[in-house]
């Protein structure tokens, strides 16, 4: 098992029962993990690209999710970082570069962090592959929450750019979010990739949702 940093007291971090060999999480709540088996395209027949999550949007994932993204807890930050990184090593992920789904300047001045960004980060970290920062969002969006599918779509519509950078052309690019549901932001950015530099696009998340 691949190892991150974690100072923890034998106490999982979500039920708070002992915990044992100092896992951050104790066996119950990593029983209740809802593992994604599935692969699955998003976009069109024109222009669609492959993504893979490592769990189904539910229980403790959520709520890993959810104190990663809006609580500042960089603990259970890692223990999702280690899942993934577990992910593309047991599934033999080939790449050559990895993006994240950038926020606005404002977001994340707001939030201080992009949880995507430290997804990719401790990935890159441990797989020694470059993390590439090219990709920009431009345009403030609504909260994707409460939106249908369509309105989703819409509202990531040309919200992305790729700043120039010639040694990203060519590229197999990971992609990295952490939680998928429409596909509505994966696939911009995404095209953006694609269209920027020629550049085969892959979207790694933590969770898949079916909301």
């Amino acid at each position: 098992m691949v190892q991150l940093i974690y100072s923890g007291d034998e106490h999982c971090v979500i039920c708070n029962e002992y915990s044992e060999e100092s896992e951050p999480l104790c066996t119950k709540c990593r029983e209740k993990l809802r593992r994604c088996e599935e692969s699955f395209y998003i976009g069109t027949n024109e222009e669609k690209y492959p993504v893979r999550s490592v769990f189904y949007y539910s229980n403790i994932v959520k709520e890993l999710i959810i104190r990663l993204k809006y609580k500042n807890d960089f603990i259970c930050g890692e223990i999702l970082a280690k899942y993934m990184l577990e992910f593309v090593k047991n599934s033999k992920l080939q790449f050559d570069l990895i993006s994240y789904v950038p926020m606005t300047k404002r977001a994340l001045k707001n939030r201080g962090y992009n949880q995507s960004e430290f997804l990719a980060n401790n990935l890159s970290r441990f797989l020694n592959i470059p993390v590439i920062c090219t990709l920009i969002k431009i345009k403030e969006t609504k909260d994707q929450i409460g939106l249908n599918g369509e309105e989703r779509w819409n509202n990531m519509e040309k919200c992305f750019e790729v700043q120039e950078n010639k040694s990203i052309r060519n590229k197999k690019i990971l992609l990295i979010d952490d939680v998928i549901t429409t596909g509505a932001t994966a696939f911009h950015c995404a095209h953006c990739l694609k269209e920027k530099g020629k550049n085969d696009v892959y979207i790694l998340t933590i969770a898949k949702s079916n909301v």
